[in-house]
Parts: C-alpha cells; sequence; structure tokens
C-alpha cells in the first residue's frame, strides 16, 4: 500500500514539475514551414541575438527555440530579397497551469521557453522582381584562374 501511495505522489508531483505548456502545448521547440514563390530561393533564420539558426534552400521546416524572436531572410538572384519576423505569442496551454501546475508550472513554461508560441507558423513569401540591373565583374589571374566576383548594381543614365 505504501510503494502505491508512493508512485502516486511522485506522479502527481511529477505534473507539478513541468508546466502545461511544457507538456501538452509543444514543448520548448516549434517547427516552422518557409516557402517562397518563385521556387528555389534560400533563406537565412537568425534569431534576435544575433546568430544564425539555419539555412537552405526553399521549401523547408526549421524547428526553433520559442524563446527567441527570429528574422527570415529569403533571396534570389534576380528578385529583391524579403524579410520576414518570426515574433513570440502567448501558448494558450500556459493557462492550464491555473488548474495543474501552478506557480512551478508558470515557471518552467516561462524558463524553457514553452509559455510561447512562434507566430506565423507557416511563413509564404512571393519575391518581387528586380527593378534595377546587375553588372557581374569577375577577376582572373595571368594564368585564367578565377579570383574573384563583384556585383554592382547600374543605374539609369537619365538620358
Amino acid at each position: 500500500m505504501k510503494r502505491i501511495l508512493a508512485v502516486g505522489i511522485c506522479l502527481v508531483l511529477s505534473g507539478w514539475v513541468s508546466g502545461c505548456a511544457t507538456i501538452v502545448g509543444g514543448g520548448s521547440s516549434q517547427p516552422v514551414r518557409m516557402d517562397a514563390a518563385p521556387s528555389g530561393a534560400t533563406y537565412t533564420v537568425v534569431a534576435s541575438s544575433g546568430s544564425q539558426m539555419s539555412s537552405g534552400t526553399l521549401p523547408a521546416t526549421v524547428t526553433l527555440p520559442r524563446k527567441n524572436e527570429y528574422q527570415i531572410e529569403i533571396a534570389m538572384e534576380g528578385y529583391r530579397p524579403a524579410t520576414v519576423a518570426l515574433t513570440k505569442g502567448v501558448n494558450g496551454w500556459l493557462f492550464g497551469n491555473l488548474i495543474f501546475g501552478w506557480i512551478v508550472g508558470f515557471a518552467v513554461d516561462f524558463i524553457s521557453g514553452s509559455a510561447y508560441k512562434l507566430e506565423p507558423a507557416f511563413v509564404s513569401v512571393t519575391l518581387e522582381e528586380a527593378d534595377q540591373a546587375i553588372a557581374v565583374v569577375q577577376f582572373f589571374d595571368r594564368d585564367g584562374d578565377f579570383i574573384s566576383e563583384k556585383r554592382i548594381e547600374l543605374e539609369p543614365s537619365g538620358r
């Protein structure tokens, strides 16, 4: 009888040690789906701290910690780059702590980042064509080996 009581107490306490948003609301990370038109654009996700979290080619899904806010930069040659902000909203499961988790549950959810949700959870961007011409200048050594490349935006001459 004592063992059954001890197991029951442990289960109840373990529920109080974790917050509702951590257990039911998706945890401390969240998947974010991204897509762009035209297809084949590249993306870079940068956290509010300035660190790069992810990069690649779209479409893609990345899993990001909910603690931070992010900037998603989407680019493709011949198109204007686009930037989308991912902000923190309140995870509705946080309020389950009013019934089950109480102060410890709220603390766990806020410390882990589970109290938040990233918005939007799906990013879809249509890139606009660039209206400026770009000159590409390539530099080669005397043997014809490639050294570097410079891209220069051209401006109309006004004629």
